[in-house]
């Protein structure tokens, strides 16, 4: 058979690492969500209501190798918030609803790929993003199925905030800013 010269022989100098699976850790937590329409309360408040969720997670794993020079062998599962919570409160009736939710979520050890395409840790702040919505669905005429709808992203325009071991050595602020949408649907 003759030799295939487009296949390349592997590299033998130079250093090679990888991710690898470490010998597990502990995931476990609780979560706890209620919706509550208002009318349960009194008739005036039909339309009216709330959505609330908290959750709580603790987690721990063990560190193999030199990810990013963390402190202890032992951390949170990145990308895992101890504490997260929403609240939403809405308004519904005669086509028009309009709302407003927040979502809370507490510091994480956020995994991220830094310049040379290794994967790095970095502790990122927590946030509290605040979105509202207002619409207008119309449901007779020539117009009917036609919603309007505008929407704030971001109201108070959080940002997103990364550092190193503690929050002085900052290492990424970035502002995303308030977004303004303004959209239409129609359904049939």
């Amino acid at each position: 058979m003759p030799p295939n010269y487009f296949v390349k022989p592997p590299q033998t100098t130079g250093n090679f690492s990888m991710p690898v699976n470490g010998q597990g850790g502990s995931l476990q937590g609780l979560e706890f969500a209620v919706s509550m329409p208002f009318d349960l309360f009194s008739d005036l408040l039909n339309g009216f209501g709330a959505i609330f969720s908290y959750s709580y997670t603790d987690s721990d794993i063990e560190i193999e190798g030199d990810i990013n020079k963390v402190r202890s062998d032992s951390i949170p599962l990145p990308g895992l918030s101890k504490n997260v919570w929403n609240a939403t409160l809405y308004y519904e009736k005669y086509g028009f609803a309009a709302r407003i939710a927040t979502r809370y979520r507490s510091s994480y050890i956020g995994e991220v790929t830094n310049y040379a395409n290794d994967r790095t840790l970095r502790y990122v702040d927590s946030d509290q993003i605040t979105d509202a919505q207002v619409s207008y669905l119309f449901q007779e005429g020539m117009l009917d199925g036609l919603q309007v709808l505008f929407q704030i992203n971001n109201l108070t325009n959080e940002p997103y905030v990364a550092y190193v071991e503690n929050k002085e050595r900052v290492l990424d602020y970035q502002e995303y800013g308030t977004q303004y949408l303004f959209g239409i649907n129609y359904r049939f």
